[in-house]
């Protein structure tokens, strides 16, 4: 039997490619860590990406990962171990991530580590370091390469490449996952996936990050259907979904812009579903602060690859208040903080609030607008206010509240009151220490953000041995899933913690072909 994304789906007419000790849906981070560990355990793998590309969101994301006790601290003086490492992430998760899980990924993560080390990886000199984007870990043990994300795609592509080359791993692009095909004993044994004009098989290339050479399969497109011993979602999260995102979040979260890439759509989670599979529905979501709605793409945010407006005191002195839609300032913006600017968005109306300056602050400030390319000069910066793509001007305060759907007499009363205490060096309202100025010279200038999501908090609910559980709590033989169709509050709770994202993919990913190459 075939049974598909919440109903049947046969596979009769389709072409069959066959079958492979272990095949992978997708080829993000976790899908490549577990198709080159299970290819070089002596396995035969499929993987199959619905993009026409590999890396998934490693190609916006920073990219960063953390683990202890690596080579790279000990040449550093830096003294760290995985315990102390645990310590921090249930300090920072507030003890609410599956400890079991965690563990495994988190004991294991300074190897990942030593193994990205080992192939070349492109590590950023400020590495191991502290980031002040979310809260702190006690010692740097974090880390990021020259190229963001696609610093981690580059060693991982290079490696499968290799599998691929040596007959073991067969790559195939633009093809989407629509159904697994289960036994009459209720064991997985088997996927079905569409192409969209035919889908590309990976050879080898050099080129663009992610995009393999490859030569037509599937004619002009059509059915697929493969056989496995093992099948492994790694289809990611589910944040561009909006329909899907928006029945895990809570209430008055509805707005969240969309801060990932539209691949997301949740197909791996969808198609465990209508298995019968279990869901996490207890994720906690916090927002990402600082990105802008895209006015050419409803509900999304712009690329922060472009923009995003720097939320952080410790990379930008803040010169500038926020208000929500009531005009009133609602945390103090100097704070350091990011969990609880985060969580104070949270309790605003759309979590969206409205960065608020004036001309001076523009002529002396840093740019608030950042990217990670670091180009937005003062002059940049000076002329997007003319461009008027995302920043409202105004000659009045009234106007500005106006052009930004903020409440008029809430807004000016604010500025108001937030210009006292600039003159009198004290914010009793909120605490804010960092008053460098008043904003009083016109014109007046104002930009929306809106609180982001970029993870999937929930998702499939698996055994240590990343077995796919059914409602019952019984594994789903033959499903196993790893990264962040887990949902990130596995290894973050109810927080951002320090690269415990793209780290459990990568570690449990490599465990689990490891594991399942060795079993075949």
């Amino acid at each position: 039997m075939s049974a598909g994304n919440g109903g049947a789906n046969g596979a009769g007419n389709a072409e069959d490619l066959g079958r492979y000790d272990v095949i992978v849906i997708g080829a993000g981070g976790a899908g490549m860590c577990t198709a080159i560990e299970a290819a070089a355990a002596g396995a035969s793998v499929l993987v199959l990406e619905k993009q026409n590309r590999i890396g998934g969101m490693l190609h916006i994301a920073n990219g960063e990962f953390s683990g202890a006790g690596t080579r790279r601290q000990r040449e550093r003086g830096i003294d760290d171990s995985p315990e102390r490492h645990f310590e921090d992430v249930l300090r920072l998760s507030h003890g609410k991530v599956d400890e079991k899980l965690a563990w495994k990924s988190v004991k294991a993560q300074g190897e990942t580590v030593d193994w990205l080390d080992g192939q070349g990886f492109d590590f950023h000199p400020d590495t191991p370091g502290l980031v002040h984007g979310h809260e702190v870990y006690s010692v740097p043990r974090t880390y990021w390469g020259v190229k963001s994300g696609l610093s981690v795609v580059k060693p991982l592509k290079r490696r499968l490449e290799e599998q691929i080359e040596a007959g073991r791993v067969r790559l195939l692009l633009n093809t989407r996952l629509t159904g697994a095909i289960v036994d009459a004993a209720g064991h997985v044994t088997g996927i079905t996936a569409t192409t969209a004009g035919g889908a590309t098989t990976a050879t080898t290339a050099p080129g663009a990050p992610g995009a393999p050479a490859a030569t037509a399969v599937g004619g002009a497109g059509g059915e697929l259907v493969a056989h496995g011993g093992a099948v492994v979602l790694a289809t990611g999260g589910y944040d561009a979904n909006p329909g899907l995102r928006n029945r895990f979040l809570p209430d008055g979260c509805e707005s969240a812009l969309i801060g990932c890439l539209p691949h997301a759509t949740g197909d791996g989670l969808e198609l465990a579903m209508g298995l019968g599979a279990q869901v996490s529905r207890d994720g906690y979501f916090i927002p990402v602060m600082g990105l802008i709605p895209d006015p050419g793409q409803e509900g999304f945010a712009v690329d922060y690859r472009e923009a995003f407006i720097e939320v952080a005191p410790a990379y930008r002195t803040p010169y500038e208040i926020w208000v929500n839609d009531r005009g009133e300032r609602f945390v103090a913006e100097d704070g350091t903080s990011p969990e609880h600017r985060e969580r104070a968005l949270l309790e605003q109306p759309r979590i969206a609030m409205h960065v608020v300056w004036d001309r001076a602050i523009a002529e002396t400030a840093e740019p608030l607008i950042r990217n990670g390319a670091g180009d937005w000069t003062r002059e940049r910066m000076l002329a997007e206010l003319e461009r008027g793509r995302w920043i409202a001007v105004a000659d009045t305060l009234e106007e500005l509240a106006a052009k930004l759907g903020v409440a008029p007499g809430g807004l000016a009363a604010t500025v108001e009151r937030y210009n006292a205490a600039v003159r009198a060096g004290r914010d009793d309202d909120f605490g804010r220490t960092t008053l460098p100025a008043p904003i009083e010279r016109a014109p007046f200038y104002g930009i929306t953000t809106v609180g982001a999501s970029i993870l999937s908090r929930d998702g499939l609910r698996v055994n240590e041995d990343l077995e796919v559980l059914t409602e019952s709590g019984a594994p789903l033989p033959g499903l196993y899933a790893v990264g962040e169709i887990l949902g990130n509050n596995v290894f973050a709770g109810d927080n951002y913690v320090g690269g415990m994202s793209v780290t459990p993919a990568m570690t449990l990913g490599r465990e689990l072909g490891a594991r399942l190459g060795a079993g075949r």
